[in-house]
Formats: C-alpha cells, structure tokens, sequence
C-alpha cells in the first residue's frame, strides 16, 4: 500500500499529467490482479504424443533430472583426480635456552623449507583414466534408468490411448442404450413390451452409464499416475495418437544381435568392466611411493648468515604396497565381470520371452479381428431387426448389445496386451528409445 500512496502523491505533484498518471495506475493494478507464474514451473501441454512425452522426460522431468545429477558427482571426481597434490611449507625457529650456546653465535635460528611432491609413477594420469571410465559408465548406466523409465512412461501412455478407447466404446454404448430405450418405450405405450422390459432397458442403460463414469475415472486415474512417475504430480495429461500395434518384428535372433549393440544395460556393465580395469591399473600406480623434493634455508641472526640446503623425502614400502587397494580393484573387476553374465543371460530370457509372448498374442488379435470383431455389423443389424418385427425378445436383443461391447472391449485389450510385448521386446532390445525418437521425427 505504501507503493501506491508514493504513486498517487507523486500524481498529484504531477498536475497536467494526471491523466497519463491514471492509465499508469491502471495498469500497475492489472499487472498485479494477475497471479504470478514462478519461473521454474514447467510449461506442460494438456494433451502430448509419445515423442512429445519423451522430450518432456528428458528436459522437464524432475525425476529424471534427479537421476542425472549422478553424471555431475561423476564428472566432478574426473576434475578432483586430475589435481596434483599440493606443495608444503615448514617453518622453524630455534631460541637458546641454555647459558651455553654450543650451536650457532647469537640467540636465535630461523629455518623455511619447501616440500614439492612428485608423482613419477603416472598416478595422476591413472587417476584421471580411472575418473573418467566411471563417468563413462556413469552416464551409461543413466540412460539405463532412462530407458526403463521410458518404458513405465510408454506402458502408461499406451493404457490412456486404451483407457481413452473404453471411455469411446461404452459412451457409443450408453447412446445405443438410449436408443433402445426409446424403442422399448414406444412398443411399451403401443401395448407390445411388458412394462418389465421398459424396466429392464432402463437398469440396463443406467449400469452402462456406470460402467461409462468408472472408465472415466480410471482414465483419470492413469493421467495422474504418469505425472507422478514423472515428478509432475499436478500434470494429468491427455494421450494423442491412436491405439494400435507397433508393428515390432517377432524375431529374436534379430533383436538379440541389436540388444548385443545396444541395449544400454549391457552398454553401462561393458562400460563397468572399463571403469574395474582403469581402476586396477590406478591401484597398480598406487602402489609407488611419491618422492617429495626438499628445498629451503637455514638463518641466524649473530651473525647474520644462511644456509642453502636441497634434499628428497620418499616412503619407503616395506610394510604397505597397496596391496588392499590392487585386493579391492580386483575383487570389484570380478564383480562386474559376475554382473555381466548375469545381465547378459538375463536380457536374453527376457528377450525371448517377449518375442514368444508377442507372436502369441499378435496371432490371437488377428484370429479375433478376422473371427470375431468383423462380424459386429451383421449382430447389430440382425439383433435390432429381429426386435423390431417382434421375432426376439428383449434379452436376446439386451445381450447382443452387451456382446457388441464386450468384443469392442476385449479388441482393445488384445491390442494393449500386444503394444505391451513389443514394449518389453524394444526394451530387451536396446531399440526402445530409438524407436520412440524415430516416432518423434
């Protein structure tokens, strides 16, 4: 308020431009009536695609902005390992303290050293080798977590695309209701339904709506989920883009060979056994001692007078030649070594079991559409007609509709369970994140 009372008095001084003062103040109002956005809150769209989704994890998400913090600590250990060990200064000051000086004439000495440390046996570039290899393998390992990351995120956005198709089928089912209703009210008045069919097509109709209102609210549901496995739990976004099969080949000789190059599991642990051996040799040039060179003088005050002198200072490893150190690096190295097989053996079953559970269920979809879903047409058109020339009943024509929408149902979730092995197939792969960018282009 205190601003506005200076702006109103400095108005009044103004005198001729009072008017101008007026406009000035009008718009300071406006600017402050509108709620201020903080400038670290990410501008999200309501509705995304899949590849805008993916530019959203990798620049807006807090969770995988998180993640990434790993690869600074990494690169700041790189920086840390190529410093070299800092020079050291002695001082030292001798007083007599007896009456008999049988050191130096005068009462006092003064002596400085400097004491410069030398690595002759390349530990600094070992060290800097060995930071380095574990950036690699840090940043290897990151994108690990990006691709099952992306793969949480597109399994999500596949059950909104699906999600969005259950809520399409039971409103088309909710107005088919509807019609039928009023078809049954109109015999029910003509005398040819009992008032129990009236009464049936109206409990009908109101479990669609039902059935409709918890679709809904599952969609929503999931919109939320993907915001908090993003870090953007106020984000519920909307799908865009239509449910249908990635058309992933079902080969896993094919996939294997590309998982072999680039699935980024295997890529972080090749990266690792880098880093174990880098850290190996860095242990094997630990095991030198690093030589000190020693320069400084000596001072005494009566007379005055100096001493240059220059010598080395060196460990000597009789006790301790870092063989804990080169038993660690080692031991780790076999990890590694272990970890690979292991994920390695693994990302094969999981490979094959998503090819053999993909051609499974991309046969049965196939079987489905060609069997059964190609001939919803003829069941509406025959269903509707039979009732209207009063050769079936309302049940026969409450259950065609209800198998209308339950085939229309299980095509979506043949076509979800399909989407899902690809997913799992492209992941095992390698080819999950490629894939998602090239949908992106």
């Amino acid at each position: 308020m205190s601003f506005f009372h200076s702006f109103h008095a400095n108005c009044r001084l103004a005198g001729g431009v009072g008017v101008l003062c007026a406009w000035l103040h009008l718009v300071l109002m406006f600017i402050l009536a509108v709620p201020a956005q903080a400038d670290d809150a990410p501008l999200l769209p309501r509705a995304v695609t899949m590849s805008q989704l993916l530019r959203i994890v990798r620049e807006k998400s807090p969770r995988f902005a998180a993640v990434r913090t790993q690869i600074g600590r990494a690169r700041a250990e790189v920086v840390g390992a190529g410093v070299l060990p800092n020079p050291r200064i002695t001082y030292g000051h001798y007083q007599l303290s007896s009456r008999r000086n049988t050191m130096f004439e005068g009462k006092a000495q003064e002596e400085a050293t400097l004491e410069i440390p030398v690595l002759i046996a390349g530990q600094r570039f070992a060290r800097i080798e060995a930071a380095e290899r574990r950036m690699d393998a840090t940043e290897a390992g990151v994108e690990a977590e990006f691709a099952g990351l992306i793969r949480e995120v597109w399994g999500l956005f596949v059950k909104l695309l699906s999600g969005r198709e259950r809520v399409a089928i039971l409103d088309q089912t909710a107005q088919d209701m509807e019609y039928l209703r009023s078809l049954v009210a109109g015999r029910g008045q003509a005398g040819s339904a009992s008032p129990y069919d009236v009464l049936r097509i109206g409990v009908e109709a109101r479990g669609v709506k039902t059935r409709l209102e918890n679709a809904r609210s599952e969609l929503v549901g999931t919109a939320g989920d993907l915001g908090i496995l993003l870090g953007l739990p106020e984000w519920r976004p909307e799908a865009l883009g239509t449910l249908a099969p990635l058309g992933v080949p079902a080969d896993p000789r094919r996939l294997w060979a590309s998982a072999e190059q680039m699935n980024p599991e295997l890529e972080a642990m090749r990266r690792a056994e880098a880093a174990a051996d880098a850290g190996l040799e860095q242990a094997r040039r630990e095991r030198w001692p690093t030589p000190s060179l020693l320069v400084g003088a000596a001072f005494t005050d009566r007379p005055y007078g100096m001493t240059p002198f220059a010598g080395i200072s060196v460990e000597l490893p009789i006790f301790d030649r870092n063989r804990g150190g080169m038993a660690r690096a080692a031991a780790e190295r076999q990890t590694i070594l272990t970890e690979r097989e292991l994920i390695a053996s693994r990302t094969r079953v999981e490979l094959e079991r998503a090819t053999e559970l993909l051609t499974r269920r991309r046969e049965s979809r196939i079987t489905f559409e060609r069997e059964v879903l190609a001939k919803l047409p003829d069941l509406k058109r025959m269903a509707e007609s039979s009732y209207r020339l009063g050769r079936g009943t309302l049940l026969e024509l409450l259950d065609a509709s209800r198998s209308r929408t339950e085939i229309r149902l299980s095509h979506i979730e043949l076509i979800q369970a399909e989407t899902e092995a690809e997913l799992d197939a492209l992941k095992a792969s390698g080819l999950l994140v490629s894939a998602t960018e090239k949908d992106a282009q």
